[in-house]
């Protein structure tokens, strides 16, 4: 079964391999594992010109994915727990610091595949 240092690679490695940028490292207890910034154009006076929009990533294992999901639902666009059970400790404080920025306009999701961030990015783009 692929750790969740696997996944975390395959995520930053997109983010740079689209231009982007992305770390990872020993960051405060809660705090989304990546810190990326996608780039997306916008205009400037008339001009195009590259910004990068700030996500943050919490990375899961597939299977660690699946058994956090089943503890919350997505509502209004904020991670809501409805069972604490099969939450370890600190992913309560994870989901609250994801919510945390959602409520302030920012980025911030659970996942474990590029298709899954790639996803959340183009709806939100797209919005």
């Amino acid at each position: 079964m692929a750790r969740e240092g696997y996944y975390q690679k395959k995520i930053i490695n997109w983010f740079i391999s689209v231009g982007g940028t992305a770390i990872t490292g020993t960051l405060p207890t809660g705090e989304a594992d990546v810190q990326a910034g996608y780039p997306y154009a916008v205009l400037v006076n008339g001009l195009p010109k590259v910004r990068l929009l700030n996500v943050m990533v919490e990375v899961k294992t597939e299977e660690d994915y699946h058994r956090v999901m089943r503890a919350v639902e997505e509502i209004d666009g904020l991670y809501v727990i409805v069972d604490q059970k099969p939450l370890k400790k600190h992913e309560a404080l994870q989901i609250t610091k994801i919510n945390n920025v959602r409520k302030k306009g920012g980025m911030a999701l659970i996942a474990f595949s590029v298709a899954q961030v790639m996803e959340y990015i183009e709806e939100d783009l797209n919005a």
